[in-house]
């Protein structure tokens, strides 16, 4: 069971009519399958996303009017999620028996088979996730339904803004809380721990020990005063069982570094605290989270993790993404980051690509890689072509792509071998490019130690050899400027259509 689309009206950057977002599955077999990656400038939804599946499963706290869309002449937000995939699978092994039916009542199949199913939540009816009725046509409430729905898909979050140390915490809601948690119901069934839980009771609540012997006394004496001034109730302390957890609350992470002087956790740096953090959620998804009675069924698990490059250095941002890459092979993952190196490994293609940006009218946009109007290349989305419409980053790698592509374009217009030969030389493409742009300027060859002619050339022409050669001594007082760049890629990407 895996997202298949998410609908978000009114709730911040995202207006009445944003197109819903279509994302990636995971397949089990190739790596980045199952990954979404969500880029963009700050201020343009990349982190709303997440924000809105929180608005969906748990409602908000906080004041509708503050997180509304300014622009929206409407004051209702709210978010729409269809799932696909073995839905009635999951429902018998992971929801609680007397939820099943109901469930499943709302699972429905489209032409082809598959399976569906839609959860609705608007500030309307906050308190309400709605389901929709494939037969009516309509969302409707179902009644003690939230707690039950919300134990179906695990939806794990990775905030930016989160203390790492919290991450790494053994609270009830935290990811170690949650990887403990896992464990322990497995320990409860073994003998070592049944004979603690006797033993326990033994010691503690047998009349026969010697602790409740002397608690009788205590006991006897309560009784007596609680008797003489309010009530003749009979007292008794028992003491319950303590739980697994209960232990586990002044746990801490111990780390043991090369020198071999041990540190707490809450002691290290905030990125490897974020790594370690971000390490169990691996743990939890890979490992804990499988039907034990049915290995082959896993609960659905959806991980969301807000630029997890923060605090760490590029190489391991680079190993972070391979891990992420492998993960996704089976598991449907989230990220937005503002991080280069996320699109440096080509498995990165097999993903869900989303590029975040505003209009001139400063309304929300979002490009998919599913959509290929903005695409250039046969080997696209490149990583400069990402940066230049992700952020309007215009960067030497993109103007080198595109320069190779539409020289070689230039070539390949040519049905005569020669004419394709004369086409080959840089000099021939430039006379081509001149006619096509509008920018010119001075540059002087050099071949081993002789200085040639100074010529005209066109701007695209003079950036690519100031990238290609800068052994030239004769050009290396003269640059280009980051407009320049921009402008002579932008007139490039022209030519391309």
């Amino acid at each position: 069971m895996f997202i298949k689309t998410l609908k978000i009206k009114n709730l911040k950057c995202f207006g009445d009519n944003v197109t819903p977002l279509e994302f990636n599955f995971p397949d089990g077999k190739v790596s980045g399958s199952g990954l979404n990656i969500l880029v963009g400038e700050n201020n343009t939804g990349k982190s709303t996303v997440f924000e809105s599946i929180d608005f969906l499963r748990d409602g908000t706290k906080k004041d509708i009017k503050n997180i509304k869309n300014k622009k929206s002449a409407s004051d209702e937000i709210s978010v729409e999620l269809t799932f696909s995939g073995a839905i009635n699978d999951v429902i018998e092994n992971f929801s609680q028996d007397n939820k099943k039916g109901v469930f499943k009542k709302y699972v429905f199949k489209d032409t082809n088979d598959k399976e569906y199913f839609r959860l609705f939540r608007t500030s309307k009816d906050i308190k309400s996730i709605q389901l929709w009725d494939n037969k009516e046509s309509k969302f409707k409430n179902e009644s003690g339904i939230d707690a039950p729905l919300k134990k179906l898909f695990e939806a794990n979050f990775v905030w930016s803004d989160t203390n790492p140390n919290d991450e790494v915490s053994f609270g009830a809601t935290t990811i170690c809380g949650n990887l403990l948690r896992e464990i322990v119901k497995k320990f409860e069934e073994t003998l070592i721990y049944t004979t603690f839980a006797t033993q326990f009771h033994k010691t503690f609540n047998d009349s026969d020990s010697g602790l409740r012997k002397e608690l009788k006394e205590i006991e006897a004496r309560t009784q007596k005063i609680f008797s003489e001034q309010f009530s003749d109730a009979q007292i008794s302390f028992h003491f319950d069982e303590l739980k697994i957890d209960s232990f586990f609350k002044n746990t801490k992470i111990e780390i043991m570094e090369p020198d071999g002087i041990p540190t707490y956790m809450e002691e290290k740096g905030s990125g490897m605290q974020r790594s370690v953090a971000l390490a169990l959620l691996q743990v939890y998804a890979e490992e804990l989270i499988k039907h034990p009675e049915n290995p082959s069924m896993a609960k659905p698990f959806f991980l969301f993790i807000d630029e997890p490059e923060i605090c760490l250095h590029p190489q391991a941002q680079i190993k972070l993404l391979g891990a992420i890459l492998e993960l996704s092979k089976t598991k449907q993952i989230f990220i937005t980051t503002h991080s280069p190196y996320f699109f440096k490994n080509n498995a990165v293609k097999n993903a869900g690509l989303f590029l975040f940006k505003k209009d001139k009218s400063h309304n929300l946009e979002v490009l998919s890689i599913k959509d290929k109007s903005w695409q250039l290349f046969p080997w696209s989305p490149s990583w400069g072509e990402i940066n230049y419409h992700a952020y309007n980053l215009s960067t030497i790698e993109f103007h080198d792509e595109l320069y190779g592509f539409l020289h070689q374009k230039y070539i390949d217009g040519s049905n005569d071998e020669q004419e394709a030969k004369k086409r080959s030389y840089l000099d021939e493409f430039d006379i081509y490019l001149k006619t096509k742009t509008t920018q010119t300027r001075k540059w002087t060859p050099e071949r081993g130690w002789e200085t040639k002619t100074e010529k005209d050339v066109s701007l695209q022409t003079f950036i690519r050899n100031k990238i290609h050669h800068p052994e030239n001594n004769k050009m290396k007082a003269v640059s280009y400027s980051d407009d320049e760049l921009q402008s002579s890629i932008e007139e490039m990407t022209k030519l391309c259509h």
